[in-house]
């Protein structure tokens, strides 16, 4: 079955960021795909980039439009591939794989699969992970409209209705994505990273866009269900930038986490706790005490999954363990960092990922953005700065390729031992 990719850019004016989305594309490992460009008739030198690409385009033009939404429909109109994704100028895709990654994961009959999302703002890049629950979307979006695929003969048949630009501004993409929801088209998710974004984009204004939200999920018609998420949102926005929530949540993750718990002898209390401030814990997983574990609501673990003491756990970025791994002593996972070439030293937050069955010798580190791939092994000491692939032994500072681990592993990381 085909699955090309029509990837569709829409750029007015911005010279700074264009060859950086372009290059993205390019950079992409899936191969079949297309790559259209919808120019808004740009007279600060984006046009000359454009052309410096034009014959690896399947289209392209520059001329003036209606708007954002107006050119993204244009875009779909020339499209021919099987799904269509769309990467505005100033974005681009997380990883080399984003693409192929989505389509491997698929899910077999969903019209539209979507992933996460990293923004980069003022001060920091970090991880947006996109909700799991579908039947959030009857209140509000679950993901990024760029970190998404859509299937070709859905999105034209759920166009940008630029009729209600003057009404919906910059929501024409959620309306659109609402749409389909309430029509019963099917959406799965897969969780990998597909497009990082920068937050000064036209819709960073928080208040309007849960204005704008309410308009489209209430339909024109009054709910109180709605009503009352909309009014929950707006609370949440004032608290979130208040004085109170921000003692309040370092007293929750930050104090009781890594201060009171580790004197809890008892992993079931420990356990309770952890799922209550949204860890998630698979079956039969343990963690010991006297770990350091930074926003420890950012962390999932599988089943049958040990922890032993002395780890660090950053989780700012988002740290995702695998089912039967075994972490050793003094481990550490540093999913926050720093651009070193920012001038003003932005932050820099992301995801880990540790698949199943890796073991993570004594002492070792994992630095951000490094996924471990089933089955592998850390040796101790060892500092990981790259992607380890299926089955490999590495050790080493950098850590390098040892040799390859059997495959036919069958075995659970069980510890019972109490008061531990």
């Amino acid at each position: 079955m085909s699955n090309k990719i029509s990837v569709i850019t829409v750029v007015f004016n911005d010279v700074s960021h264009i060859r950086e989305t372009m290059d993205s594309f390019f950079s992409q490992t899936w191969q079949e795909k297309e790559y259209i460009v919808i120019d808004g008739g740009s007279t600060d030198g984006t046009v000359e980039i454009i052309k410096e690409y034009a014959d690896r385009l399947a289209y392209w033009c520059s001329e003036t439009d209606a708007g954002i939404y107006d050119a993204m429909n244009k875009g779909i109109e020339h499209a021919t591939g099987d799904w269509i994704n769309f990467l505005n100028s100033g974005d681009y895709f997380s990883d080399a794989h984003s693409l192929s990654e989505l389509i491997a994961g698929g899910g077999g009959s969903a019209d539209v699969i979507f992933g996460n999302s990293i923004e980069i703002n003022a001060n920091h890049q970090i991880a947006i992970e996109a909700a799991d629950e579908i039947k959030l979307m009857e209140y509000t979006p679950i993901y990024r409209h760029g970190s998404s695929i859509v299937r070709l003969s859905v999105q034209r048949h759920f166009l940008f209705d630029t009729s209600r630009k003057n009404e919906l501004g910059y929501a024409l993409d959620w309306l659109s994505i609402y749409s389909m929801y309430k029509s019963g088209v099917t959406f799965h998710k897969v969780p990998v990273y597909v497009q990082t974004y920068r937050r000064e984009g036209v819709s960073n204004d928080s208040l309007q866009t849960i204005r704008y939200q309410y308009k489209i999920t209430s339909q024109g018609k009054f709910s109180l269900s709605k009503v009352l998420f909309a009014i929950k949102k707006i609370i949440a926005h004032f608290l979130c930038n208040s004085f109170i929530y921000k003692w309040a949540t370092a007293f929750a993750l930050e104090y009781t986490v890594n201060s009171i718990l580790p004197h809890i002898p008892f992993w079931s209390i420990r356990k309770w706790y952890f799922r209550r401030i949204r860890m998630v814990i698979g079956k039969r997983s343990f963690i010991m005490k006297n770990n350091y574990i930074m926003t420890p609501n950012h962390l999932r673990i599988g089943d049958f999954t040990h922890i032993n003491r002395g780890c660090l756990i950053d989780c700012r970025g988002g740290v995702s363990i695998g089912d039967n791994v075994s972490v050793s002593y003094n481990v550490s996972i540093i999913s926050g960092s720093h651009d070193i070439d920012s001038k003003n030293f932005m932050g820099k937050y992301l995801p880990i990922k540790i698949e199943d069955n890796v073991w993570l010798g004594a002492g070792c580190t994992i630095l951000q953005g490094i996924t471990v791939g089933k089955g592998a092994v850390i040796s101790a000491g060892s500092v990981v700065t790259k992607d380890v692939p299926e089955y490999t032994i590495v050790g080493g500072i950098p850590a390098k390729e040892i040799r390859k681990r059997r495959k036919d592993l069958d075995y659970h990381c069980i510890w019972n031992y109490p008061l531990t």
